[in-house]
């Protein structure tokens, strides 16, 4: 009695049962780091995570009989990982590798970039400490003045005159203004989440056109697919690969959608006996200058250089444009502690100078 089926379902069921709740590691770039180190020195992949994996867990005691369940199913590097909690942007990288035989440089290169990535995440909290702290102080601040000065004042003016002084219904409303930047936060956060819902819903073509009639975000988008597409797609070709297989690889794959409808809809092209620049200049898809260089490399015989060497060029282009949205949080809040400090002030004046007309 064949018994395939059975253990097809097996597998399948166990997979979903580990991959239900993942492994948390610490310094995740790290572990990655010393796995390249130990690779390098010949040891297996499975040899060198149970070497690490110990020192890398994070309040996970059942985390190595997850990954030998794993690995005895026949899992591959990036399955394994992608247990482990690694995002998929970064597996695709190392999915790749395993295609075209460059492991340990993948891993070097996603540890590098999970090292930037965490870099710029403690630089977003270091400027987000201080401005946070000042409008936490500010919210006490208003609530202690709407609580104990403002009641006074009103009972004060109210002995003075019969008359609602419209000073202290201004008053009172700048008193609401952490309230009202708060509301304000919180609507476009849940409009931010109920639009990505949305988004997710739609299929993939619809996902990218739609992302790409957004100001900003279009560029950014652009600039991501390009980066991905030419660093995987030159990554295979330098291994050998045909253009056809390695479209064909980045078409297949499931970690990025966006990457894999892009690569189909350039195999399409190509199949009916377009270049790969003049697909790529066909399409909406990809950063200016891209066509550029991909052409110089047909032309030069060096298609799959090329396209690393522009990958690392938007790697660049993509750390700055990180760089420069960190330094514009800072100032924005400034300006919103500011606007709330001078509500403060306002909200004390208006009705002392009331009062003082009053007497």
């Amino acid at each position: 009695m064949v018994q395939s089926p059975p253990n097809i379902l097996q597998r399948k069921w166990i997979d979903f049962l580990l991959l239900k709740r993942k492994i948390h590691l610490k310094d995740s770039a790290q572990l990655l780091k010393k796995m390249s180190v130990l690779l390098e020195e010949g040891f297996t992949f499975s040899d060198s995570l149970f070497m690490l994996l110990p020192h890398h867990l994070k309040k996970d005691t059942d985390g190595e009989v997850k990954i030998r369940a794993q690995l005895r199913n026949g899992s591959s590097m990036t399955d394994v990982l992608r247990l482990l909690g690694y995002p998929k942007i970064y597996l695709m990288t190392i999915l790749v590798s395993e295609e075209h035989g460059k492991t340990i440089q993948a891993l070097k290169t996603v540890a590098n970039q999970l090292e930037k990535k965490e870099q710029n995440r403690e630089r977003l909290q270091k400027l987000l400490v201080y401005p946070a702290v000042l409008f936490v102080f500010l919210i006490l601040l208003f609530f202690a003045f709407r609580t104990y000065f403002l009641p006074n004042m009103s009972f004060m003016m109210a002995n003075q005159s019969s008359e609602t002084s419209f000073d202290l219904t201004l008053s009172k409303l700048f008193l609401h203004l952490p309230d009202f930047f708060i509301v304000l936060g919180i609507s476009f956060i849940s409009m931010l989440i109920l639009f990505l819902i949305w988004l997710k819903k739609k299929r993939v073509t619809s996902q990218i056109l739609f992302l790409l009639k957004i100001p900003y975000i279009n560029k950014y988008f652009k600039l991501q697919i390009t980066r991905q597409i030419s660093y995987e797609l030159g990554g295979l070709i330098q291994s050998g690969m045909s253009m056809q297989e390695a479209l064909e690889l980045l078409k297949t794959q499931t970690l990025q959608p966006y990457l894999a409808k892009v690569a189909e809809i350039l195999q399409k092209r190509i199949v009916y006996g377009e270049s790969l620049s003049t697909a790529i200049q066909q399409e909406p898809y990809f950063y200016k200058g891209f066509y550029a260089h991909v052409l110089h490399g047909e032309q030069g015989g060096n298609l799959g250089r090329e396209l690393q060497i522009y990958s690392e060029f938007l790697i660049e282009r993509t750390e700055n444009t990180i760089q420069r949205s960190l330094a514009f949080v800072q100032p924005l809040l400034f300006v919103v502690i500011a606007l709330c400090i001078l509500g403060a002030y306002l909200a004390i004046l208006l009705p002392m100078y009331k009062m003082m007309d009053l007497v």
